[in-house]
């Protein structure tokens, strides 16, 4: 399960789901007993490397993939047990916003946002009133009249999530909705789904190997590898202090906030002091500690690390070479044990 309770009408929720592709020794699992649950106005991430279930996992949610066993229910219903029309109406409630944007070449602007409305036999006036209001959201009014092939890849990104937005979903869901975009461009995309989840209440479950999609808009997240949630929980917490081994291991290959092997044998080419991590979770009380080192008799250097956000905070590992006599490192070890959890480094 995810790492908190489950609240009383989730929006989302998984219950023991595991699907399978094919039969006999050659069948593969892409999702393995998974239990996990969205609440209505949450943003949720799914995170892991490539072919840890994140696709198979989304596309179950709106139906398009049935669940081996276990039950998958959105808004209210029991998706792999409904006729095609109740689906369809279930449907049209969730948006989705593609990595390859998807967008009909042959439509403009406008034409793509009011595809979804035309197939849901909105009115003309209504349509258009609608379009308007949406590309005017994220950002576009002056592109109405232009088509796909004149826009770059983070409007045409926006375009995709005004379409997704039309027809006032409940749900949204990003399938690596940045990974083809640059940098600038990316954050750009991430501020708009923040918007749409904080000014139209939007639900949205979010996929992707990117950490800085899920620190930038991400309320909870699941980390997945081979089919299995190994790790769930608030961003914060799953980040601020990542499970160490080799089943959280995205995590933490990931934030790179930890000196790898290689890093301790190069920084002990410079120094043979005492190495540890400090969390810097509450960073005034660690700042406090360090600042009283030279009264315990102790020297310090910081020789890895450094400080992220998530949507609500910020939170960081500093690795720093302690020098002095044993005694005197050992209770400044426990003076920093007390503002933020400390580690030992092991080459």
């Amino acid at each position: 399960m995810s790492g908190s309770a489950a609240g009383a009408d989730p929006l989302i929720e998984f219950r023991h789901v595991t699907r399978r592709f094919g039969k006999g020794e050659k069948a593969v699992t892409a999702v393995d007993d998974v239990s996990l649950h969205v609440d209505r106005g949450e943003v949720y991430g799914v995170i892991g490397f490539s072919g840890a279930g994140k696709s198979t996992l989304i596309r179950m949610i709106n139906g398009l993939e049935k669940p081996t066993s276990g039950s998958v229910h959105v808004l209210g219903e029991e998706i792999s047990a409904l006729s095609e029309g109740r689906l369809s109406k279930v449907r049209s409630r969730i948006g989705m916003v593609f990595q390859q944007f998807n967008l009909f070449h042959s439509r403009t602007v406008a034409g793509n946002v009011g595809y979804p409305l035309k197939v849901a036999r909105w009115k003309k006036a209504d349509r258009q009133a609608r379009v308007f209001e949406l590309l005017e959201f994220v950002g576009l009014a002056d592109k109405a009249d232009q088509h796909p092939e004149e826009l770059s890849g983070g409007q045409k990104q926006r375009v995709g999530i005004a379409r997704a937005l039309a027809a006032k979903p409940d749900i949204l869901l990003a399938d690596e909705s940045t990974s083809a975009l640059d940098p600038s461009t990316t954050a750009e995309v991430l501020a708009l789904l923040r918007r749409a989840n904080e000014e139209l209440g939007i639900t949205i479950v979010a996929i992707t190997h990117e950490m800085e999609v899920i620190r930038a808009i991400a309320d909870r997240v699941a980390v997945m590898d081979r089919g299995r949630i190994v790790e769930s929980g608030h961003v914060y917490d799953i980040f601020s202090n990542p499970r160490d081994g080799e089943e959280a291991s995205f995590v933490g290959a990931a934030l790179k906030d930890r000196p790898s092997p290689e890093d301790v044998l190069r920084i002990r080419q410079h120094t043979s002091g005492r190495l540890v991590t400090v969390s810097l979770k509450d960073s005034v009380a660690v700042g406090s500690v360090l600042g009283q080192a030279g009264q315990h008799g102790v020297g310090f250097e910081i020789v890895h690390g450094g400080m992220n956000t998530t949507k609500d905070a910020a939170y960081g590992l500093l690795t720093l070479a302690l020098t002095g006599e044993s005694d005197a490192v050992e209770q400044f070890v426990g003076a920093l044990s007390a503002a933020g959890a400390v580690q030992e480094v092991v080459a």
